[in-house]
């Protein structure tokens, strides 16, 4: 599809243009996700499975391990952790958090407001001797220390979970994105265009993808997306048992 490229038109994807340096006020970003057992109802194509968990105000987050060799103290692990997403201005913000293995951790700490309404990413930004990568999986709750929001699978230093929360600064586009399963299995986007307001995600794109092929989805007509909007990609199984889905997508924000 034809962009707009300093006052231009390119016929170049939007992405190569972009990493080329040639739209102005534009970053390219992206995510990817995995859920190991989707069954047939419609699940968030992430590792903790089901439709996943958010929050409707900003809070203190939570993070635990389940392995103690998860900790910032001896060898340890994965000793550190980043939190990305969106803070209660609805602006971008990051938090890094020290592992304490099982134990709850919080991010709020020295009186800094590290209070979050959305998370985009969670990885392990540090490793002791111990390996170089998490020994358990590693859990990002809401306040209340039991709700799920997002996890880094054992060995995976990086969540895997298809979702994207835009700030309030910045609208964008999903440009294409890849998805695979184990067994056919539908695979469908779903925008909320004001989580402000009403928190209803609306179906945009429904596809079937077959066992085991890996299809990539550039879309001529990219899908627009509003300031403080979310986009998840969700999957069923089409088998009558668990598959496995994998969606790899990626995003132009412009503020």
């Amino acid at each position: 599809m034809p962009v707009i490229s300093n006052s231009r038109v390119s016929t170049l994807p939007a992405g190569l243009e972009l990493s080329s340096g040639r739209l102005d006020n534009a970053e390219l970003k992206g995510s990817s996700g995995y859920n190991p057992t989707v069954g047939a109802t419609s699940e968030t194509i992430c590792t903790q499975g089901g439709i996943r968990n958010y929050l409707t105000a900003a809070e203190i987050l939570k993070v635990s391990s389940t392995d103690a060799n998860d900790t910032n103290s001896g060898s340890g692990n994965a000793r550190r952790i980043r939190i990305q997403g969106i803070g209660a201005d609805g602006l971008e913000k990051e938090a890094d958090v020290n592992m304490n293995g099982t134990n709850l951790v919080s991010t709020d700490r020295d009186g800094v407001d590290l209070t979050f309404l959305h998370v985009n990413n969670v990885r392990v930004q540090t490793t002791g001797s111990g390996g170089g990568t998490n020994a358990g999986t590693i859990k990002v709750f809401a306040n209340d220390g039991t709700t799920v929001l997002y996890e880094i699978a054992a060995g995976e230093n990086q969540q895997q979970c298809a979702s994207w929360s835009f700030p309030s600064d910045k609208s964008g586009y999903l440009t294409s994105f890849v998805a695979s399963a184990t067994d056919n299995a539908i695979i469908s986007i779903w925008i909320n265009g004001n989580p402000a307001g009403a928190n209803t995600y609306q179906q945009r794109l429904s596809t079937i993808v077959g066992s085991g092929s890996g299809v990539s989805y550039p879309l001529p007509n990219p899908f627009p997306i509003n300031k403080s909007g979310i986009i998840e990609f969700r999957a069923k199984s089409l088998t009558g048992s668990d598959v496995a889905v994998a969606v790899d997508f990626q995003l132009i924000l412009e503020s």
